[in-house]
Parts: C-alpha cells; structure tokens; sequence
C-alpha cells in the first residue's frame, strides 16, 4: 500500500473514531407532515440541570407529531416532551425532556461544544444524521387502542467534508424555500461542501470507510439529516504521541442546496443562544 492510500485509510478510521464518539448523542426524529411520515436528526444536549434534543427548526415547526427512535431501534420515545420551541429566522429548535424521561438517553456534556470558529479558513468535519434514503419501515405497532407506531430501521450516515471559508460564500446569499435570497451572516452560519464525488466521503455505522455497499447508490443527498449535528473533525494528542479522536459539535444541518453542491448549517452558537433567550436559569 503506497503513502497515499495509507494517509487515506488512516483519515477514514479517524474519522469512523470520532463518528463513533458524536453518534452516541445522535438521535433519530420521526416526524407526521401532511399526513406523510419522515425523518429528522437531533443531537442530545444537557444543559445546566435540564435536557435538550437540539436540531432544525422546520422540523419542530412543520411536524403533527414528533418521536425519537431510540439506539436499539425499537423503542420509540413517545411522552409528551417538556417544551417544543423553534426560532424561524435561523432555523434552529428545541425538544426539552424531563427529567423523569431522561434516563433511555445519552446526553453530550458542554465541553463536547465548541461555540468559536475560525471562518476564514477552510476545516474538516463529519456530518452525522439519519439520511431518509436509508430509512427502511419494518413494521406498525400498536401502542394504545387508540394509537400505533410505524417502526423504522434507520442507521447514522456519516459525510466526511469541509466547512468552507467565508470568502467562498455566494455574495447573493441562499434562498429560502419562497425562493427568497437571504443574506448569509457571519458567526452564525456556515456552509459546508457536498460534492458527493469525490470530496464527500459517506459512510455508516458498520463501515470501514473503504468499502461500503450501505451506500453504493447513483446519488446521495441529506434529506433527513436536518438537526444533525456538524462536528469538528480534530485528533487530541495525549500522553506518549498517542492520538485519539476529538468529537466538537460546531453546529446543526439546516439545509441542502443541491444546485450549488452546498450543505447549510447554523452554528452551535446560536442555538444556545436561543435556548437562553428562553430559559433563564441557563443564562
């Protein structure tokens, strides 16, 4: 095996490391819209004493009814969630579990957050989150006499990509879903590269980023991974040069604008700071 490769198979296993590390907080929602079922992601967050799903805001506001697929993929969270809330101009949202309710969870701690970037230059990350196309139901449940569950087998699917440098954002900003162009803001969002071939590296669960025929398919695209998180992609050298991965959530999945082979994101940020705009024991 040359230099190359092995640089390469090197920076896939890291990558599968730290992938590893940030889907222990990754959570996958399913969601009612229209009368249709779909997915979403969210990343699980204690803040303070209280415990939050974090992820995009269009979920939170479009969705009749919201459950999270717990890691073993068959239990369903199905309480009611303490609070719902979402902030529309930046796309961010919020689902509180009680405390009571926490326990089937694996919350993140607040230094896995990393609230800074440096924008002007070009950094690697992993993008995590329940991808739609991977998505297969199983089964429907019935939970009450009144109620079922349509259950889901969905894995993480993992791109290995960049954030790119606020000079190489388009001056005309992104539209909206009226097709309204708006102007991308500095320290609150970011855009990541989605050039399926061959910058993005996708890879799930059980892959060793070599081979991987979980997603050998003519195209990939995001649609799922919105409220999945974007994590920094950094190897911490500890005692004897020993490296190890370094998992920082940096921000969310807000959008895809396939047109421009862009990923949109939101910055972590500002999702905290719309979380104590709301809560001020967590000011």
């Amino acid at each position: 095996m040359n230099s190359e490769n092995t640089s390469s198979t090197i920076k896939q296993i890291m990558g599968q490391a730290i992938s590893s590390q940030a889907r222990r907080f990754t959570y996958c929602l399913i969601y009612e819209e229209k009368c249709e079922t779909k997915v979403g992601t969210a990343v699980a967050l204690k803040l303070g004493t209280r415990f939050f799903l974090a992820t995009a805001g269009h979920i939170i506001e479009k969705a009749r009814s919201i459950k999270v697929l717990m890691h073993d993929q068959v239990r369903h969270y199905v309480s009611d969630f303490a609070a719902k809330d979402y902030d529309r101009e930046f796309d961010v949202g919020l689902l509180e579990i009680a405390d009571s309710e926490s326990d089937p969870f694996e919350f993140m701690p607040q230094n896995f957050l990393c609230r800074t970037i440096n924008d002007e230059q070009e950094m690697p990350v992993l993008v995590i989150g329940f991808a739609s196309q991977f998505c297969k139901p199983i089964k429907t449940i019935d939970l009450t006499p009144e109620s079922s569950s349509r259950v889901v087998r969905c894995d993480t699917l993992t791109f290995n990509t960049v954030v790119l440098p606020r000079s190489e954002w388009p001056s005309e900003g992104l539209p909206d879903e009226d097709g309204i162009h708006k102007k991308l803001v500095d320290g609150h969002d970011m855009l990541l590269d989605f050039e399926p071939e061959p910058e993005v590296i996708p890879f799930t669960a059980n892959s060793t980023g070599t081979e991987n025929p979980a997603v050998e398919c003519q195209t990939l695209n995001p649609h799922g991974m919105s409220g999945g998180g974007i994590w920094l992609a950094q190897i911490r050298e500890g005692p004897e040069k020993l490296n190890s991965p370094d998992a920082r959530l940096i921000g969310l999945q807000t959008g895809w604008h396939p047109s421009k082979n862009l990923l949109h994101g939101i910055c972590i940020g500002v999702w905290l700071d719309f979380v104590s705009d709301r809560y001020r024991d967590l000011r």
